[in-house]
């Protein structure tokens, strides 16, 4: 019996320090925004009105799963947007690379219609200039039809005073959108808040959807 008893302490406190690893490997963060706007690939989603969104994910060994949610503003019976996605991203020196997969809801909502984007993006960071690319493809969407396809390219490069953030970006059917700001991350008690100041445009290919240009602010507090 001692034996026995001493095996299954043996046992238990191995699997306590397993658990403990895990617990420890195991991050939490969270973030809560706030814009004067916001804008999704060059166009409004809160008809030019502000926004207050936020989110929270769960990473363990570069997997990450977590949910984000904003009001928004289609003229619709659709007041918010609520994102759930999942995936994996890594760093192999100055070179990082994500694939995830990303659920797009309207929960109260008939008006304005789900659909699942599948993602892959690329980065490369050389001293303080950091290039990113990117591209999405719609693998699922409640109205059927053509599935568009979402391909960015983006550039910033950190002014230690502040960061100069372009990007270009062309949705398939759709139009094509450019941005050009500035941000800066700063910390208060050890948490990050960033600022940006965004200029957006969006040229459309159809007729349905008008051209947009957009001057907007960001506010976004990680923990």
């Amino acid at each position: 019996m001692k034996k026995l008893s001493l095996v299954a302490l043996l046992t238990l406190g191995t699997l306590g320090s397993v658990s403990t690893i895990q617990a420890n490997e195991l991050e939490v963060s969270g973030n809560v925004g706030a814009a004067s706007n916001y804008i999704w690939r060059g166009m409004t989603q809160t008809k030019d009105k502000s926004s207050v969104n936020g989110g929270a994910d769960l990473k363990y060994n570069g997997f990450y799963a977590g949910t984000w949610a904003s009001n928004v503003d289609f003229g619709t019976q659709a007041n918010f947007e609520l994102d759930a996605y999942a995936g994996y991203s890594n760093t192999i020196n100055d070179f990082s690379y994500d694939f995830s997969y990303t659920k797009i809801m309207y929960p109260d909502s008939h008006d304005e219609s789900d659909f699942d984007e599948a993602k892959i993006a690329l980065g490369y960071t050389l001293g303080d200039l950091t290039l990113g690319t990117s591209y999405v493809q719609t693998m699922y969407q409640e109205w059927g039809g053509h599935k568009p396809s979402y391909v960015e390219g983006t550039v910033s490069y950190d002014f230690k005073i502040l960061s100069l953030d372009t990007s270009y970006g062309d949705y398939e059917d759709m139009g094509n959108n450019y941005t050009v700001g500035v941000s800066k991350s700063v910390k208060i008690e050890g948490q990050a808040i960033k600022l940006a100041l965004v200029y957006a445009s969006f040229n459309s290919d159809t007729s349905n959807d008008k051209d947009e240009k957009n001057l907007f602010v960001t506010a976004k507090y990680s923990f």
